[in-house]
């Protein structure tokens, strides 16, 4: 009986199957959406496969394109380009939408520049205008600073909220530096901080407020009413005047949203009860004043912060 014959890949001994076992498995990896082990069966499969090398990288390039490895997407997207594998236009679409997902957008331009001039066939012209329009517009703003010199708090909170309806990745470094802008107002700086989160800034940012400094990461911070410290001082509320007082209770409630959207990403040095008391002391001294030598030491640390966050937020 003769042995069937086993192929090498460099030092390794293929055996019968193993390249369709590898791609098979991919392939299953990757409609379970399970990218990371698609990327890693296809690449091993182009180690044994010579005949159907298009077919793996075309699949491989999706799986890079869908588990968010956009530089190594890009390199093998290119790389097909070059030698012409795979069907062009597929494999350029691909090669463009990772191009935009790393803000590459005047390479997009240049890139579609050229092939719209040389004509494209009807059914593909639209969508690659569109993102070549896309592109411009994007590479026009990066070159834009998102803030002027002298703009108000009204005029940087205008911006701002208009960011968030449209695509805020252009001004990234920008909103970086403004959340570590300890001269930049802290209301504008949490609604940057907020804007990097909700564009998934996966990078180590170093926020500075008041006399509060560290690193946190975006895409990953708690919002500012979901940290712990801002729950803990709300349940504090709601045992103290939640049932007896609800108008003292819900005043309490906007009072500590509007100190924890200012201090966000920090909290007072202070606990979250001595916090919860010393905001409803504060709401109640409006209506009947409390002598100052009656008051707790840590209540009265609390309200000198306040103070200080009651004048920054009259603007």
């Amino acid at each position: 009986m003769k042995k069937k014959k086993r192929a090498k890949s460099g030092n390794v001994v293929q055996f019968p199957g193993t390249s369709a076992r590898l791609e098979q498995q991919g392939q299953q990896a990757l409609e379970e959406k399970r990218f990371d082990e698609a990327i890693r069966f296809y690449t091993e499969a182009l180690r044994f496969e010579e005949g159907r090398q298009e077919e793996i990288k075309m699949a491989l390039l999706i799986a890079y394109h869908e588990s968010g490895s956009h530089d190594a997407g890009i390199d093998l997207s290119r790389e097909m380009l070059r030698a012409g594998e795979g069907h062009y236009f597929d494999v350029l679409d691909l090669h463009v939408l990772m191009l935009i997902q790393k803000r590459r957008y005047k390479e997009v331009a240049d890139t579609l520049s050229v092939l719209l001039e040389e004509g494209l066939p009807p059914d593909r012209y639209e969508h690659f205008a569109h993102l070549k329009a896309l592109a411009d517009r994007m590479s026009a703003k990066q070159q834009d600073s998102l803030f002027k010199v002298g703009d108000s708090i009204q005029d940087k909170m205008m911006k701002l909220s208009e960011l968030a309806k449209f695509d805020a990745a252009p001004f990234e470094e920008e909103l970086i530096h403004i959340a570590g802008d300890q001269t930049e107002h802290p209301f504008i700086q949490t609604v940057a901080l907020g804007l990097l989160r909700e564009m998934g800034t996966a990078k180590n940012v170093t926020v500075r407020k008041f006399h509060f400094e560290k690193k946190v990461i975006p895409a990953i911070t708690d919002e500012a009413f979901n940290g712990p410290f801002f729950l803990e001082v709300i349940q504090c509320l709601e045992k103290t005047a939640g049932q007896n007082n609800p108008a003292l209770f819900a005043q309490a409630v906007e009072l500590t949203k509007q100190y924890q959207f200012l201090l966000h990403p920090f909290d007072p040095d202070i606990s979250s009860e001595k916090w919860a008391e010393a905001i409803v002391l504060k709401i109640n001294q409006l209506y009947e004043p409390v002598e100052m030598n009656k008051i707790d030491p840590d209540i009265d640390q609390a309200w000198a912060f306040m103070q200080e966050l009651d004048e920054i937020s009259a603007f």
